[in-house]
C-alpha cells in the first residue's frame, strides 16, 4: 500500500505540472505577436507533453499492476491465516478477500483519473495546435488582403 501512495503522489504531480505547463504555454501563446514565436510556443508545448507522457504513461500502467499484486500477497496471506489456523469459516475467508480487494481498488484509483488528466493534457495540446492554425489562417488572409 505505501507503494501505491507513493507512486500515486508523484504520478499527480507530475499530471498537474503538465497541466501547469501547458496552460502557461496557453497563455504566452495568446500574448504571441508573430507566427514565429506561436510555432516556438506551441513546439515547445507538444515537446514538454511528450517528454512529460513517456515519464506518466509507466506510472499510470504501473498503478494497477501493483494493485494486482498486493491482491495476490494479500490473498496468499489469507489463504495462509486460514491454513495455519485451521479456520474454515466463510467470515475469515471474507474479511480477507475484503482486505485485500482494497489493493486493486487503490490501483486502479490511482491510474483512471491519471489516464483522463493525461487525456485532458492531450487534448490542450491539440487545442493549441489548431488555435495556431487559425490565427496563421487569419493572418494569411489579412496579408493576402493587404
Amino acid at each position: 500500500m505505501p507503494v501505491i501512495i507513493t507512486l500515486s503522489v508523484l504520478l499527480y504531480a507530475r499530471c498537474f505540472r503538465l497541466l501547469l505547463s501547458l496552460g502557461r504555454i496557453r497563455r504566452a501563446l495568446r500574448a504571441a505577436a508573430t507566427p514565429a514565436a506561436r510555432h516556438r510556443l506551441q513546439t515547445e508545448a507538444h515537446d514538454s507533453f511528450r517528454r512529460q507522457r513517456a515519464a506518466i504513461g509507466p506510472m499510470i500502467a504501473a498503478a494497477p499492476l501493483l494493485g494486482l499484486l498486493g491482491t495476490v500477497s494479500g490473498m496468499e496471506k489469507t489463504f495462509e491465516n486460514l491454513s495455519i489456523a485451521g479456520e474454515k469459516s466463510m467470515e475469515g475467508l471474507a474479511g480477507g478477500i475484503s482486505e485485500v480487494l482494497v489493493a486493486t481498488q487503490s490501483g486502479l484509483t490511482v491510474a483512471i483519473p491519471a489516464m483522463l488528466l493525461v487525456y485532458l493534457a492531450h487534448r490542450e495540446v491539440q487545442s493549441q495546435v489548431q488555435a495556431v492554425n487559425r490565427l496563421d489562417r487569419a493572418a494569411g488572409r489579412r496579408g493576402g488582403a493587404a
